[in-house]
């Protein structure tokens, strides 16, 4: 039994909140109960729903803590680029978020459930606004592509990352490779870059650059 120490509100609330995230992350939200994570936090059981309220509301804030999360690696990936943030390296955002289990395997549930469904998300508006914003500064002038075009290409992009993180590894032993080779998914994200740059350049009538 775990022991119970004297904390603040505040670090029981953060505990209570941790030992949720690990918990629905190891074994799904449908198979934990605000009893296990008072028991994992080392908390009476009625603290939960005093923080709380109810374990769908703890959910959602756990959902909400992991897209705050990702939100600041995303805004700390954007600050690092130079330039155009061109389609390569929206894809290393993309990816270097879906490489991390955690919020990949909390989006899913999330999504697939209605009453949590976009609760889980990496916020786009900002990386949209860069990918925009540079795209002008260095066609300085020139025709640029619609903002409708560019933010079908990171929906373009989204879908085809999202969908290799959730699947590529059954796709590719169907097709007899091996799945734990990094050359897949190098190559998948070189030839999904230059497919959206193409596709996010072909309405200004520029050729797109990596």
């Amino acid at each position: 039994m775990t022991v119970r120490r004297r904390r603040s509100p505040a670090e029981s609330r953060a505990e209570l909140l941790a030992a949720a995230a690990e918990l629905i992350i190891e074994r799904g939200p449908d198979n934990v109960s605000l009893r296990q994570i008072a028991e994992a936090a080392g908390v009476a059981h009625g603290l939960v729903s005093h923080y709380f309220g109810t374990y769908a509301a703890l959910v959602k804030e756990v959902l909400r803590v992991e897209n705050d999360r990702i939100e600041v690696r995303v805004r700390e990936r954007i600050r690092t680029e130079d330039g155009v943030p061109l389609a390569a390296g929206i894809m290393d955002v993309v990816f270097d978020t879906l490489a991390d289990k955690r919020y990949l395997r909390l989006f899913v549930w999330a999504e697939i459930h209605g009453d949590y469904r976009g609760a889980a998300r990496p916020e786009l508006v900002e990386l949209i606004d860069t990918i925009e914003a540079g795209i002008r500064a260095a066609l300085a002038g020139r025709p640029v592509p619609s903002r409708s075009r560019i933010e079908a290409v990171v929906l373009i992009g989204l879908s085809a990352a999202y969908g290799f993180a959730i699947g590529g590894r059954s796709w590719l032993v169907g097709m007899g490779q091996d799945p734990d080779d990094p050359a897949h998914e190098a190559e998948f994200r070189v030839q999904l870059a230059r497919m959206m740059g193409a596709h996010m350049m072909e309405e200004s009538g520029w050729e797109a650059a990596g």
